[in-house]
């Protein structure tokens, strides 16, 4: 490559850089956020509302999904299926143990996990420009938890 087109790509990168800083420098609150989310929800048909820590719950096809409010980092978008299993004995923590691993090593962007009261959580966690953006991928990520709980879901029944 000669040096006048590595300089323009140089000059380009650093504009895009600059950009993107700029876009998310700039604040939001927390009304404003979580009417970005409930506005797009109720606009695909879900009945969003919102928890008392101000984050916002919706049901999909019978499941709990949240996707978290967080005015001091509005870039960062955090999206979460929750579901408490019927059986938390020792014996059945291993088991989910081995569904929740196996949903977080053979699912794009997902991770799985058991928290501290024995209940599952699958997250999409991502860096956006604007809070909107998670618009563009949300259909994706809803296929994706469908993928991880599918996984999941195989491992741990075909353990008992």
């Amino acid at each position: 490559m000669n040096t006048r087109a590595f300089l323009a790509r140089t000059a380009l990168c650093a504009a895009l850089a600059v950009t993107a800083v700029g876009a998310s420098a700039q604040t939001y609150t927390k009304q404003q956020l979580q009417e970005t989310y409930t506005a797009y929800l109720a606009n695909e048909g879900f009945r969003p509302e919102l928890t008392s820590n101000g984050n916002v719950r919706f049901r999909r096809e019978g499941r709990i999904y949240v996707i978290y409010v967080d005015e001091r980092d509005p870039t960062f978008f955090r999206l979460q299926l929750l579901f408490s299993p019927d059986d938390k004995s020792p014996a059945m923590r291993a088991k989910l143990v081995e569904g929740t691993n196996l949903a977080t090593g053979e699912t794009k962007v997902i991770k799985a996990y058991i928290d501290g009261d024995g209940d599952i959580i699958f997250a999409a966690e991502m860096f956006v420009i604007v809070p909107g953006d998670f618009k563009t991928t949300i259909t994706r990520l809803f296929r994706a938890m469908d993928n991880a709980y599918d996984k999941y879901t195989a491992k741990v029944n075909s353990l008992n």
